[in-house]
């Protein structure tokens, strides 16, 4: 069974997980604060934002994508070398 999962897609067009993750814990936090400015909606009462828990929260997906980033340029890079070092060998009868 495959399930597919909409995926946003970065700066390079590619789509990414981690970048889908970011943005919706981004916006859950920026949902959260503008709801404790208000102090609810309605009848239903937010809590207070904490930013520790919000970083909490974060980090460690700011954490996989910006390693992802910095990661996925590298091993490109080494994909390319190492295609150009061992060329398919020639084949003998």
């Amino acid at each position: 069974m495959d399930i597919k999962v909409p995926l946003l897609k970065q700066s390079d067009g590619r789509p990414s997980a981690s970048f889908t993750m970011v943005f919706l814990a981004f916006n859950v936090c920026l949902l959260w604060l503008f709801l404790s400015i208000i102090e609810g909606l309605g009848p239903i009462k937010v809590r207070a934002f904490d930013s520790g828990q919000a970083m909490a929260f974060l980090a460690p997906l700011l954490g996989l994508y910006f390693g992802r980033r910095y990661t996925d340029p590298k091993t490109a890079l080494s994909n390319e070398v190492a295609d150009q070092k061992d060329p398919e060998p020639a084949k003998s009868e």
